[in-house]
């Protein structure tokens, strides 16, 4: 019981951090970096955090026959979710993209019953559906939500990157039942941090350093740091003990902080609406998370 509070939490923290990166990325989408470059900063800012902390801290000896696994996931988890979502906010915006990402969930579920043999019970489509009704509501009542659907090409990308994210939590619980978090998340960002040379390696270069600003350079910091490395790492032991379905249930509180750093920074206000969002989210999840059959 008291491993799958710690994991929870895990989750929780991963996603509270997610909620931030959002503003963090609009602060340097596409003035500052181009998404491509964006993309190959966090991942190999991430290895490099992992490769160190290897000295550390013990790792396990990965199998040969686990290898094209942990590349899969790698490109899964790094080379694609690292690049379609910050791709599909450049060319949409963040708040298409938390939308979209809300249907992550759902094919968490379905993947998840398909490949894990996990049930599909009531409860966890009453959670997803609660959940996914009131962050869908907290979003599109903000007060700057820049709702628009005329970025069709962006919001497409968006979906993608839900899917694969979806398909990377499912491919990658087995591993985790296999070997430890760190381990995991070495090799994976090894593998998958390579193919995203090609196409981020000129925009980094392009980078002027010397007229970023400071608050700039902290969200740099704080997207390779906080909303890369740790949440990688949170999101990867949260998935050791529970079910993809739980992982992906807390996409849900994204919007959730995104609306409270507004409302704090005056860009945005309190209403009966707002806390019926977050009552329907804190619902929906405390629904899911009760369902960890096959975890």
């Amino acid at each position: 019981m008291r491993t799958k509070l710690y994991a929870n939490l895990a989750i929780l923290g991963a996603n509270l951090l997610y909620g931030v990166n959002y503003i963090a990325v609009k602060e340097i989408l596409p003035e500052h970096a181009s998404w491509q470059a964006l993309a190959l900063l966090r991942g190999v800012g991430a290895l490099v955090l992992f490769s160190l902390g290897s000295f550390f801290i013990n790792t396990d000896t990965i199998e040969r026959k686990d290898m094209w696994k942990l590349a899969i996931a790698g490109f899964l988890g790094v080379t694609v979710n690292q690049s379609l979502l910050v791709w599909g906010i450049e060319l949409s915006s963040p708040v298409n993209a938390s939308i979209i990402m809300t249907l992550n969930p759902l094919f968490v579920m379905i993947m998840s019953a398909i490949v894990l043999q996990y049930p599909i019970t009531r409860q966890k489509i009453a959670g997803i559906i609660l959940g996914g009704l009131g962050a869908v509501m907290l979003i599109v009542t903000s007060r700057y939500n820049e709702f628009t659907g005329a970025h069709i090409a962006g919001d497409l990308i968006i979906l993608s990157n839900a899917i694969m994210y979806g398909l990377y939590l499912v491919w990658t619980k087995p591993l985790m039942k296999k070997y430890g978090s760190f381990t995991v998340l070495k090799y994976m960002f090894m593998f998958g941090v390579v193919p995203v040379f090609f196409y981020g390696g000129p925009g980094v270069l392009q980078i002027d350093i010397a007229s970023l600003s400071p608050v700039v350079i902290g969200a740099f910091v704080f997207v390779i740091v906080g909303a890369t490395f740790l949440t990688y790492m949170l999101n990867i032991i949260g998935l050791k003990h529970v079910n993809p379905t739980t992982v992906s249930i807390y996409i849900y509180i994204q919007p959730i902080v995104a609306t409270i750093i507004s409302v704090f920074l005056g860009q945005d206000f309190f209403s009966w609406y707002k806390v019926l969002s977050m009552v329907l989210v804190f619902v929906g999840v405390y629904l899911v998370t009760q369902t960890n059959k096959g975890s």
